[in-house]
C-alpha cells in the first residue's frame, strides 16, 4: 500500500487547486454539512470502523477548493489519508456538489488538559506514549500491515445452520493458532461469509497479540507479488515476507491454478509455515478436490487439515442478519419489509447487507418514512421473479444433469431405486426452493398423491443430514438452477 506523506499531500493540493474556483462555506454550513457527511460515512463503513478511526475527527472548514478536516492523533490522520481519501472526496461531492481536495490536520487545541500535560512535560528519557497507547499504536500498525478490515469481527458475524461448524472451527483457531486446526480451508459459493470469517480470525488474533505478523490477501495479489518478485529479482524478499508470518490468510485460492510458478511458491511457503507451526487459512468457492488445475501436492496439503463448507444462510439466519444490520445502521424497519427482503434474497449475505444499506441511505438522507411499496421499488424486488425465473423444467433438467437420468424417467412409472431417488430430489427442490404447493409438486412428476411428496421431502432431508457427498450434489443442482 502506497503511503501518503501529509506535507507532500498538502503541497500537491495547494498547487492543484490554485486555479480552481474559490468558494467558502460559513461555519454554520460547515456544521450542517458535517452532520450529513457523518451519516453518509456511517452508511458506507461499519460501525466499528467508524468508531475506531473517526473519533475526534471533524470537518473544520471548506475554502478555495480544499476541505480541511481535523483529528486528534497523527496515526489516525495517516490512516484516513491512506485509506479513505477517495471515500471522503466522493462523500463531499454528494454533500456539497463540488469536487474538492482534502487535508487532515492535528487539532492541537482539541487535546484535553491531561494530554497537554503529557506533551508539555515530555523529556528525552520519558516515553511519549503510555503502555496502553503503545499497545493501541502497535495494533493499528499491525492492522495496516495485515491488510485486514477491522469491520470483520466475530461480533458482527451472524451464526446460523449454514456456518455453525465453520464458526466453531474459527473459534478453535483463535484460541490456539497453528495447533487446533491447520490448515483451515473454507469453501462455499460467493457471498456466504467466507471472507468475513477469515478476517474475523485475523482481527481477533491481532487484538490479543498485536505483535503477530499476519497477512490477508487474495490469490490475485499473491500471484502478482510472485510475478513482481521474479521480474525485479527480489524473490528472496518475497519469501522472507511470507515465510516469517504467524498467520497467512489467502482468499479465492482457486485462481492460482493457471500459474505453475505461483503454485510452486505457495507450496514452499505452505511447507515452511506449517513446519513452523504457523496458522494457514484459505478459502475457495469449491473444495480442494474439485479445483481443476491444482497440483496434487498442494491438494493433499489443503486437505490435510480442516476442510469446512459454508452454506447459504437459511431464512432464520437471513432475518437475523437483517436485524443486526438495522441495529448497526440505527434504523427501524418493519418486520413485513424485512420478511420481503429475506424471502427474495436467499443465497448471498452481501446482497442482504446491500439491501439494508440502500434503505438506510434513503431513510437517513431523505429523512422520510418509507412505505413497503417504496422499499420494493428501491430494491427492485419482484416477489414473483424467483418463480418466473426458476421453472419446474429447469429443476428437472438440473437433476437430470447431476444424477444422469432423463426427464422421461423422472416423469415415468419406473420405480428402480436410483430413478425413484432422482424423482424425490426433484420433488424436494420444487417444494423447498420454489415453495410449490404439494399438489402442484406431485403434478410436475406425474404423481397424484401429495403424501408421496411429503415422504420424498422427508427422505431427502434425512439423507442430506447423514451424507455430505449427497448434500453437495443437491447443492450442485441448486447452483445450476440459479445460474
Amino acid at each position: 500500500m502506497q503511503k501518503i506523506d501529509p506535507q507532500e499531500h498538502l503541497e500537491k493540493i495547494t498547487t492543484n487547486t490554485a486555479s480552481q474556483k474559490s468558494y467558502f462555506l460559513k461555519e454554520e454550513s460547515v456544521d450542517k454539512n458535517w452532520k450529513v457527511i457523518k451519516e453518509l460515512l456511517k452508511m458506507k463503513i461499519s460501525h466499528r470502523e467508524f468508531v475506531m478511526w473517526y473519533e475526534g475527527f471533524y470537518l473544520y472548514k471548506i475554502a478555495n477548493g480544499i476541505a480541511e478536516f481535523k483529528c486528534s492523533k497523527s496515526y489516525q490522520r495517516e490512516w484516513i489519508l491512506n485509506n479513505h481519501s477517495r471515500l471522503l472526496k466522493n462523500i463531499l461531492y454528494e454533500t456539497i456538489g463540488q469536487n474538492v481536495e482534502i487535508i487532515v490536520n492535528i487539532n492541537e487545541q482539541g487535546r484535553t488538559k491531561k494530554e497537554k500535560k503529557k506533551y508539555e512535560y515530555h523529556t528525552s528519557d520519558m516515553p511519549i506514549f503510555s503502555d496502553e497507547n503503545n499497545f493501541e499504536k502497535q495494533k493499528l500498525q499491525s492492522l495496516e500491515y495485515s491488510q485486514l478490515n477491522p469491520a470483520y469481527s466475530f461480533d458482527t458475524l451472524v451464526v446460523g445452520a449454514g456456518n455453525r461448524l465453520a464458526n466453531a472451527v474459527a473459534q478453535a483457531v483463535v484460541e490456539n493458532p497453528g495447533k487446533a486446526y491447520n490448515p483451515v480451508f473454507f469453501y462455499g459459493r460467493t457471498g456466504v461469509g467466507k471472507t468475513h470469517l477469515m478476517q474475523a480470525i485475523g482481527n481477533h488474533i491481532l487484538n490479543k497479540a498485536p505483535s503477530k505478523k499476519i497477512i490477508y490477501c487474495n490469490s490475485e495479489q499473491f500471484l502478482n507479488e510472485v510475478i513482481n518478485a521474479i521480474r525485479t529479482g527480489k524473490t528472496e524478499n518475497f519469501r522472507n515476507n511470507y515465510r516469517k508470518l504467524d498467520v497467512l490468510i489467502i482468499d479465492d485460492i482457486q485462481f492460482i491454478t493457471n500459474s505453475p510458478k505461483t503454485q510452486e511458491e505457495l507450496f514452499h511457503t505452505f511447507n515452511s509455515l506449517h513446519l513452523s507451526g504457523k496458522q494457514i487459512i484459505m478459502a475457495s468457492d469449491k473444495p480442494p478436490k474439485e479445483i481443476d488445475g491444482l497440483t496434487d501436492r498442494l491438494r493433499s496439503r489443503f486437505e490435510g487439515g480442516m476442510v469446512c463448507d459454508i452454506q447459504p444462510p437459511d431464512y432464520e439466519t437471513r432475518m437475523a442478519i437483517l436485524l443486526k444490520k438495522c441495529e448497526e445502521h440505527d434504523i427501524n424497519i418493519s418486520n413485513e419489509i424485512l420478511e420481503t427482503i429475506a424471502t427474495n434474497i436467499e443465497s448471498n449475505v452481501r446482497e442482504l447487507e446491500g439491501a439494508i444499506t440502500k434503505i438506510a441511505t434513503s431513510i437517513k438522507v431523505l429523512g422520510t418514512n418509507i412505505s413497503h411499496e417504496e422499499i420494493i421499488q428501491i430494491l427492485s424486488i419482484d416477489i414473483e421473479s424467483k418463480r418466473k425465473r426458476i421453472t419446474p423444467e429447469k429443476v428437472i433438467d438440473s437433476v437430470c444433469e447431476v444424477f444422469d437420468v432423463t426427464s422421461r424417467e423422472i416423469k415415468g412409472k419406473r420405480r428402480t431405486a436410483y430413478i425413484a431417488l432422482s424423482r424425490q430430489i426433484v420433488m424436494y427442490i420444487l417444494r423447498d426452493t420454489l415453495e410449490y404447493p404439494l399438489e402442484k409438486v406431485a403434478k410436475q412428476v406425474n404423481r397424484k398423491d401429495h403424501t408421496t411428496v411429503l415422504h420424498a421431502c422427508e427422505r431427502i432431508k434425512k439423507r442430506m443430514d447423514e451424507d455430505k457427498r449427497f448434500t453437495e450434489k443437491i447443492e450442485k443442482c441448486q447452483q445450476i438452477i440459479s445460474e
